[in-house]
């Protein structure tokens, strides 16, 4: 609830009307799914750790040795494919995000958390992280060095970004499809599924609709 005018906020601290709206278990559930999410993203931050250090393993001498003994010669592509199943740019995201130092993920973390206090959604994701570490980058070699001390502080700073609401989303269940609309425009698609497709699929359900 942000934004809000002061007799808005007046409004909804009235305890009948807290009640009536079930505001705490509205707030309730919002923690659950929220603590969900940040478990989730620690996991990835976990599993992008062990993958790197078996991509590293993999390309080493011992690892390239045991390889050509068993007759075997993969690309990094088919390595990730080949041992976890992963499609190629989900296991360069997991790779680069093993790289990053500790301070930075963290920092990015507290960021996230600071922006869910504000009821922001942030983008609480490895394409969200490695985002805000390349914006780290530039800004570490493109800033402050010709600004005198203090000047500008806070300027410039890395800012996590935040995910656009869903306006509108179709499931089509025969093949098992999501496709969303979001508030900036653009339109979500799962991997491997091009825009062509998803006009299709939309054309085909105005169609089914057209007849009512």
């Amino acid at each position: 609830m942000s934004n809000l005018l002061t007799i808005e906020r007046a409004f909804l601290s009235i305890p009948a009307v807290k009640q009536g709206l079930k505001l705490a278990e509205f707030k309730t559930i919002q923690r659950s799914v929220e603590n969900a999410q940040k478990k989730k993203f620690d996991s990835t931050l976990d599993l992008s750790k062990v993958v790197l250090e078996s991509f590293e393993w993999f390309k080493s001498a011992e690892g390239q040795a045991l390889c050509s003994e068993e007759g075997i010669s993969w690309s990094s592509e088919e390595f990730a494919s080949k041992v976890f199943g992963f499609q190629k740019s989900f296991f360069y995201k997991l790779t680069r995000a093993g790289k990053l130092e500790n301070h930075l993920v963290e920092e990015f973390k507290r960021k996230c958390t600071e922006l869910e206090s504000e009821g922001q959604t942030p983008n609480r994701s490895l394409e969200g992280l490695l985002k805000y570490a390349k914006e780290v980058e530039v800004g570490n070699t493109t800033g402050g060095e010709s600004k005198s001390e203090g000047e500008g502080e806070g300027e410039g700073e890395a800012q996590v970004e935040t995910r656009p609401q869903v306006v509108f989303s179709l499931d089509y269940k025969p093949e098992g499809i999501k496709i969303q609309v979001l508030s900036d425009g653009s339109v979500k698609l799962p991997d491997g599924v091009d825009m062509e497709r998803a006009k299709t699929i939309l054309a085909d359900m105005y169609g089914i609709l057209s007849r009512f």
